[in-house]
């Protein structure tokens, strides 16, 4: 059920009360973020969270439905949505309950299978087009790693192709060229200092929705390339949409020469529909890595796909792959999964969000347009972000460069002044969640009104 005890427009009540109260109270924060600070880089648990500060010091204490509250007791609709995880509202009632029943019959076993296991996996085998067997994990990045384990596994190779703009987590593996700066556009470009320089050798790079860039490389690589991997609809820089052509080029030229093609579903998994973007565009992978979504915020990931592939984790003599994790297959984590997939199937949540989703583009490209301000709105379904100093649909990460991004940080500082909260990295976006409703949309087209006529 996706119901509160309250309806969600209260959720904006109480964020307009907060902005005229001129009393509240902030001194527990400042406390609180300078001790993190001494002892926790940039006082956060990533780079991405600490960013938060960019519009000011914030230590959060709740969440419920689609408002998260301060430990100063400022309230805010969230857009952020912890990256994304937050598909039914924040604190659901009933994901939170199954978590708890699991809780009580222990948290982990660590040795044999459990019921919770095997049904989970049972929803993901009946409902992702791809996937005929399942690993479980406890993050997307943990997915992406075990799946090219597996492809070069199968294929005996070491290279592997990802797309410029694609994120497909903080490993060496494929923490490349995801946001190369404009003179290293087409290289192949390490995200972190002390990345594995072999690793970063045999990550191959090519423009997003190019098709025969794509397949060059997949032929030209075909004895050394051991999988081809892209986010669908790549996220990580507010929304590319793929050409139906280049994906099927891709599943095409990869079955051709026996590459394994992963698609990276971590972000649009059970967001964009209980069958991901594969059962949208109708192009089946080999290997499917979902997270996020799937759990609602709990930490539950999971690799799927092609049985001879998965079978290669057996665990057996006749098995060399070790996919391992202690807290892989925990029981709160795929309590949580089960409630969330059952929810979403049968309240068609997507159904909803991709019309909400579609109002907040309008709306927000229309006052664009009313203020004269040079920007447009990327997004799909329930994902949308607006981009300054660029115009035109991009269809590659070449098409990103160039935002406004001083801008980008002024909207977000601004609308979190009239209590909606987003990350202000002008690459990331949006998020809706079912918690979201006409109230929340009317409100944020309304500060976003004000603060657009200010820039």
């Amino acid at each position: 059920m996706t119901d509160f005890d309250r309806t969600e427009s209260d959720d904006v009540n109480r964020v307009e009360d907060m902005k005229d109260d001129s009393s509240t109270n902030r001194d527990r924060t400042e406390p609180i973020v300078d001790r993190a600070r001494e002892i926790i880089p940039g006082g956060a648990q990533t780079g991405l969270r600490a960013q938060a500060y960019d519009t000011g010091d914030v230590a959060f204490e709740s969440a419920s439905g689609a408002t998260l509250t301060t430990v100063a007791g400022e309230q805010y609709i969230d857009y952020h949505l912890g990256f994304g995880p937050i598909i039914l509202g924040h604190a659901h009632e009933d994901v939170d309950a199954a978590a708890r029943a699991a809780i009580d019959d222990g948290v982990l076993y660590g040795a044999g299978t459990t019921p919770l296991e095997v049904e989970v996996a049972e929803r993901l085998v009946d409902l992702v087009p791809s996937v005929e067997m399942v690993n479980f994990c406890n993050s997307g990045s943990e997915a992406t790693y075990h799946a090219i384990r597996l492809a070069r596994a199968a294929t005996g190779n070491e290279k592997v192709l990802k797309f410029e703009g694609c994120y497909h987590g903080w490993h060496d593996y494929v923490d490349v060229s995801v946001y190369p700066p404009a003179d290293r556009v087409g290289e192949r470009y390490p995200e972190s200092d002390g990345m594995l320089p072999a690793a970063v050798e045999n990550t191959l790079v090519a423009p997003f929705n190019d098709s025969d860039a794509a397949e060059e490389i997949v032929r030209d690589h075909s004895d050394d390339l051991a999988a081809v991997i892209l986010e669908p609809v790549p996220h990580s820089v507010g929304c590319l949409h793929p050409r139906t052509e280049f994906l099927e080029t891709l599943r095409e030229v990869t079955e051709v020469h026996g590459v394994p093609l992963i698609f990276d579903e971590v972000i649009s998994g059970f967001r964009h529909s209980p069958h991901g973007v594969q059962g949208e565009v109708n192009v089946t992978p080999d290997l499917t890595c979902v997270a996020k979504a799937l759990g609602n915020g709990y930490p539950v990931a999971a690799v799927g796909g092609r049985s001879d592939l998965l079978a290669q984790a057996g665990g057996d003599n006749e098995s060399g792959v070790v996919i391992s994790g202690t807290y892989s297959g925990s029981l709160p984590g795929l309590a949580a999964a089960r409630e969330t997939i059952d929810t979403i199937v049968a309240e068609d949540v997507q159904a909803s969000l991709t019309d909400l989703g579609d109002r907040y583009r309008d709306g927000l490209a229309d006052l664009l347009e009313d203020h004269g301000v040079d920007g447009r709105v990327v997004g799909h379904r329930s994902i949308f972000s607006v981009q300054f100093g660029v115009r035109g649909e991009p269809r590659t990460y070449e098409d990103v460069l160039g935002l406004d991004e001083e801008r980008f940080h002024a909207f977000a500082a601004g609308m979190r002044e009239r209590g909606h909260f987003f990350t202000p990295n002008p690459y990331k976006r949006h998020h809706l969640s079912a918690a979201h409703d006409e109230a929340h949309l009317e409100s944020y087209l309304e500060a976003a009104d004000t603060v657009l006529a200010e820039l």
